[in-house]
């Protein structure tokens, strides 16, 4: 339910649902959100005496001590800090701050370098580590270099020298006339025949057998 407050005796129905602009069905009016004091207490409540409630005697003495030691605490406590507070003031004097200030930053440089004395240390050790692998590491591709152009020339040599054996075989215009003389002398008959069980035959007796299989098969 929507509760409105009341403005005015003199707005009709009409025209307080047009003033809230709600439907006033389900609303329901009050005068104020709390009553005054001018007003006084209400008629129903004009003679009615409030019942007093009574502590009992151990509860109270109780209370008592308790209050007493939270008053004496908070007088205790705003004292203290109230000491902190004159302190301060005296400390907050421009060349306390200063001298404090540069005392900081002297301290805090000394610190600084300590700490990079140490980290210096640390990196130097780390470095020489990591330059004695890398040594190590290059040392090993040297090696492996080596070895490899030592093969490669191996090779190279060998290379060569079967060039230099083959070369002696080599025709040359020095040589190409016995060459000649030679390969006219020594006539090589590259027309042969092999049968299954590996014997060459020449062209000459391949003719002669050949010759024999046509007569047999003519006669």
């Amino acid at each position: 339910m929507l509760r409105t407050i009341d403005v005015g005796r003199n707005l009709t129905k009409l025209s307080f649902v047009e003033w809230i602009g709600i439907n006033s069905t389900f609303s329901q009016a009050i005068r104020w959100h709390r009553k005054p004091l001018y007003l006084g207490p209400a008629k129903s409540k004009l003679f009615k005496v409030p019942q007093r409630y009574l502590i009992p005697r151990p509860e109270d003495v109780e209370i008592l001590r308790l209050f007493n030691n939270y008053r004496t605490y908070k007088k205790s406590l705003i004292k203290f800090l109230v000491n902190i507070v004159d302190e301060n003031k005296v400390q907050f004097d421009e060349k306390v701050l200063k001298k404090a200030e540069e005392d900081d930053y002297n301290h805090c440089m000394e610190l600084n370098n300590q700490w990079n004395e140490e980290i210096k240390l640390i990196r130097d050790e780390r470095l020489e580590k990591v330059e004695a692998v890398e040594k190590l590491r290059v040392f090993e591709k040297i090696a492996e270099k080596k070895e490899e152009e030592k093969k490669y020339l191996e090779k190279i040599e060998a290379k060569v020298r079967k060039v230099k054996q083959e070369a002696a075989t080599f025709i040359t215009r020095k040589n190409i006339d016995q060459a000649i003389e030679e390969a006219l002398a020594n006539v090589v008959n590259y027309n042969v025949a092999i049968d299954n069980n590996g014997n060459s035959y020449q062209s000459d007796c391949i003719e002669q057998n050949t010759n024999k299989e046509t007569i047999s098969a003519t006669n």
